[in-house]
Order: C-alpha cells, then structure tokens, then sequence
C-alpha cells in the first residue's frame, strides 16, 4: 500500500512537470508570435515580383502567394499608389533629361550688354547706317524694348539721281501676367524713298531725273498666350498696318499721284496633348483681311479666311511628324472668289545620330501687301492691282553632320505657284517716222502667271577651329518657267555664296565672302550679264563694352544691274563704332 502511494505520487509529480513545461513553452511561443506586427492583408501591396532558387534541394519552396490565395475585402476608400507622369519626370534630377545648354558664344570679347547696344557708322557715297536696340526691365513682369534701324545715301550715279533711305523703328513690350499666361505687344513706323530707273527710249536714257518714289507707314500687334503646360494651351495673335505711298512726277506713262493700303491679320490656335507620348492636337483659324487704293483703280479689297487642325507627334523617338490640313476661301481685286484646300506634312526622320532625312509636302494661299511687292522690286509703279497666289510644294532633303562642327544639307524640291509675280517694265511702242517705231520704258509692273520650278540645292558649313576659323557655303540650281514654258524674267537658275571667317587673336575677328549669281534674261529675251562679288569686314574690341568695325562692299567694283536700267553701287568702305550700354 505504501509502496502504490509512493508510485502514484512520483507519478502525479511528473505529469506536473509535464503539463507545467507544455504550458510555459506554449506560452513563450505565444509571447513570440504576438512580438510581430499585425498585417492585415488588404494592406500589401505588390510592387514588384520575387523569385529564388535553392540547388541543394530536391523540392523548391513556393516563395510569395500560392496560385489560388484567398481574396479578401478590398475596403473601397482605399485608393493604390499611382504616381503621375507629372510626378515621374519632376522626380527624375534634370541632369538625366537632358545634356544642360552650352553658354552663349560671342564672337568677341564684349561684356554682356546692361541695357542695349549701339552700332553706327558711314561709308562712301555719303552713307551713313545705324543699329540701334535697347531693353529696359520694370520689375519681374514687364520688359520693354526698341530698336532703330537706318540706311541711306546720297546717291552713287553721276546721270541720275540715285539717293535713298531706309529708315525703321519698332518699340516691344512683353508682360508676364501670371504663371501661365503672357502678353506681348508692338508698335512701329517707318519711311523709306528711292528713285526709279530713267526712262529709256532704246535703252537711251530719255528723262534722267526718273521719278522719286516713297513709302512710309504705321504697324503693332500682340501675342496673347495661355499655357496648360509648357507645350498646350491658348495662343493667339494679331497685326495691323497701314501704307502710304507716293510717286513724284516724271515723264511718261507713270503717273504721280499717291497710293495706300491696310491691313489685319489673326490667328488663334488651341493645342492639346494626346493620349500617347509626345503627340499634340491644335485646332486653329485665321483672318488676313485689307484694302487697297492704287492710281488710276477703284479701292479693292482682299481676305483669306482659313480654318483647319494639326498633328504633331514623336515616333520611337526618331521621327518627327507634323501634319495639318485646312481649308481657305481667298479673294482680291483679281479673283472674286476662290476655295482652296491647305494641306501640309512635315516629317523628319533620324537614321542614325548624325544622318536626318526630312520631306514635306504643302499647299499654302497666300496674298502679299503692295509694300512686300516693293521690297522686291524697289523700282514698282503704282498703277497695276495684284492678287494671291498659291503655292503647292514637294520638298526632300538629307541631313547630315559626320563629324562635330561639320554640317551638310542637300535636297531637291517643285514648287507650282498659281499667280506667280514676276516683273516687266512698262512700254510704249511709238512711230518716230513712217514705218519706225521707238519703244520707251517706263516703271516696273508686276505681272501674275502660272508657274513652276525644279530646284536642287545644298550647304555646308565646317567649324575647322573652335572660336578660331570656320566657313559656310550654299549653292542651288533650278529651273524656273512659266506656264507655257518661258523663263520667268530676272530670275537666275543658278547661284552660290560662301563666307569665310577668321578669329586670329581673342579681340579681332575678320571675315570674307564671295556671291556669285548667273546670267538672267529680260523679257525680249536678253540677256543680263552674271555678277561675282566679293566683300569683306573686320571687328576689334577695344575694350569691354566698345569697339570698331569696317567693312568693304563690291571689292572688285562690277558694274552690276539687278533690275534693268539701274547700275548697282560700286566699291563701297565703311567704318563705324559699336557701343554696349
């Protein structure tokens, strides 16, 4: 009995034990599961996946979810983490976007200009020329700016009188409105005069005073912009001008008198990003509205009006594609009216890092003022309307640049141009004596035609010595001819200019060029003999803000006609001062 007692004792002693041990280790192991943090699963996130391998097993453990996890309650007010391409791109350093811009080369060494600058200088034939531009800053909003710009002589012929001015003046004004939005406006004057060519009566001067003719008139504008980003958004501008004109009294069938014209132009545009990388919508509209008073013709008035869409977008980062099309309705003194479709396609592609080939294709309306007509030809009469013209064009080109510093460009384009302006002089056929005829020539006209051009060209230009030596040239070919396949009259079909220049020392910079054109014909057929021109010039600092410069024009004196009738300036000298203020 003792002994029984003695046995179940030590045995209630062990289970003691027994369960006491179970129970402290399954309360340590409790201990240790509640030292870890409480996840709840809707909580993880997968950003990314992980996998691993271990050889020295024969039966890889599963690493992450099973296949088939349990799918929990996804609380609806929770939202993942989505970051923004805005986001993206603002948390990327910019050294990463793109390589950081060189600085700025100046040519000399001038300080940089405070307020402006100021070139003014004379040459021979009593000719005295001017550049003039300053800016001023009112605050972190405001700029405002203007510049001067004059030309004039008093006469290179000894026959005729030869004088002219050209005298123009533009004051700018920018206002930054606000984070996104700005204003720029502008306002300017000018006035120009020349004289015509003698009239001729076979080519014998007949009046050698010619006629004086003169320009002068008021422009201003703006530029209205309202960015979303830095590429979409509102942009708007407009354009207004008026022309005087004024024609002395000469001889013949030009008559004195005067002329005018104005004009307006709008546009405004809405750019939009696409879906996709780089592409961007704009839709667009636009007004060229005038009028215009010429001797001896009722007022006139013209207007293109034109609406249309574009397409700008970056393939694979090699291909540049810009395309819009649109339509315009055109009418002017000549045409009452006209509708046309305004399509283009710009496309750029990159082969390779140095070698780009480009092609475009275009249709463009277009209706210049009587004062760009003028600038072509200084030499215009007053009496004869104009029209638009409408230019379809096929232009390829490659570009290439081997090496750094080497830059070559060469293509070939046909361009049609409905109403295409060319000029002639004005004649008048008259019997001297029975059966001879005398013919006296007057002003230039300009005269509108169908016509079309075959044109190849190319360029090059070599930086041979950093900031020491570089050169350029161009060089072109075509065919110019009108509808029933004449040559458009004083239009050469073939040129080349190339400029040479030279830093030698750090203060000094010469340089050189050469202008070659070819022969072209009047409209009897004749033809005017080519020119070779060749002009150089030379800047030295003096010190940081002041220098001086000289130039010589025509070196090798060609007497030279550009319009028939009218000898160009011969060998021309120039000195002069630059002053940075």
């Amino acid at each position: 009995m003792q002994k029984t007692a003695v046995s179940l004792l030590l045995f209630l002693i062990v289970l003691a034990c027994g369960i006491t041990t179970a129970f402290a280790q399954q309360t340590e192991e409790q201990t240790r599961q509640n030292l870890l943090p409480e996840i709840d699963p809707q909580d993880i996130e997968i950003r990314s996946q992980f996998q691993a391998r271990f050889p020295g097993l024969r039966r890889q453990p599963i690493l992450g979810f099973n296949p088939t996890p349990r799918v929990y309650q996804i609380d609806p007010e929770r939202t993942p983490f989505i970051e923004t391409e805005e986001a993206i791109a603002a948390s990327v350093p910019v050294g990463q976007l793109n390589r950081p811009d060189a600085p700025d080369y100046t040519p000399l060494s001038y300080s940089n200009p405070t307020n402006g600058f100021a070139r003014l200088g004379i040459g021979s034939f009593v000719s005295p020329e001017a550049d003039v531009y300053a800016i001023k800053g009112f605050g972190n909003r405001n700029w405002v700016s203007g510049n001067l710009s004059h030309r004039s002589s008093n006469g290179h012929l000894d026959d005729l009188d030869s004088s002219f001015r050209e005298l123009d003046a533009t004051v700018r004004s920018r206002l930054r409105m606000g984070s996104r939005s700005s204003l720029k406006l502008n306002a300017g004057t000018f006035s120009d005069f020349n004289y015509l060519p003698a009239d001729e009566t076979d080519f014998v001067p007949a009046n050698t005073a010619g006629g004086k003719s003169s320009v002068y008139g008021i422009r201003g504008g703006g530029e209205f912009t309202f960015n979303r980003t830095s590429v979409t958004g509102f942009h708007t501008t407009f354009d207004l001008f008026g022309h005087n004109f004024e024609m002395s009294e000469t001889s013949g069938e030009t008559l004195p008198g005067e002329a005018s014209e104005w004009g307006a132009t709008a546009r405004a545009g809405y750019t939009w990003a696409g879906p996709r990388t780089e592409e961007l919508f704009t839709a667009y509209a636009d007004v060229d509205a005038g009028a215009i008073d010429l001797i001896g013709q009722p007022s006139e008035s013209r207007s293109i009006i034109e609406a249309g869409a574009s397409y700008k977008r970056l393939l694979n980062y090699q291909t540049d594609i810009n395309a819009s099309v649109g339509v315009a309705q055109v009418s002017d003194a000549l045409s009452s009216s006209t509708i046309y479709i305004v399509p283009e396609v710009d496309a750029r592609h990159t082969i390779f890092d140095g070698l780009d080939l480009r092609v475009r294709a275009a249709g463009t309306p277009e209706h210049l003022s009587f004062k760009e007509f003028r600038e072509i030809n200084s030499f215009t009469g007053l009496t004869d309307p104009v029209t638009h013209q409408y230019t379809s064009e096929l232009r390829g080109e490659v570009i290439a640049e081997p090496l750094s510093g080497t830059m070559f460009t060469a293509g070939t384009s046909f361009r049609h141009v409905r109403n295409h302006a060319y000029f002639t002089r004005s004649e008048q056929e008259s019997e001297i004596s029975p059966g001879e005829f005398s013919t006296t020539r007057f002003a230039y006209s300009p005269n509108f035609e169908n016509a079309n051009f075959l044109k190849l060209y190319a360029s090059f230009s070599q930086q041979l010595s950093a900031e020491k030596f570089w050169v350029s040239a161009d060089a072109f070919w075509q065919r110019p001819r009108l509808s029933g396949n004449e040559k458009i009259p004083y239009t050469e079909s073939f040129g080349v200019n190339g400029t040479v220049s030279f830093r030698p020392i750090r203060d000094l910079v010469l340089e050189g060029w050469a202008d070659y054109s070819a022969s072209r014909f009047n409209p009897t057929g004749e033809n005017l003999d080519p020119y070779f021109l060749l002009g150089a010039r030379f800047e030295l600092s003096l010190a940081g803000n002041a220098g001086i410069y000289a130039k010589l024009l025509n070196i090798n004196d060609v007497n030279y006609e550009i319009w028939q009738g009218y000898s160009e300036r011969g060998f021309q000298a120039f000195v002069g001062i630059t002053y940075l203020f």
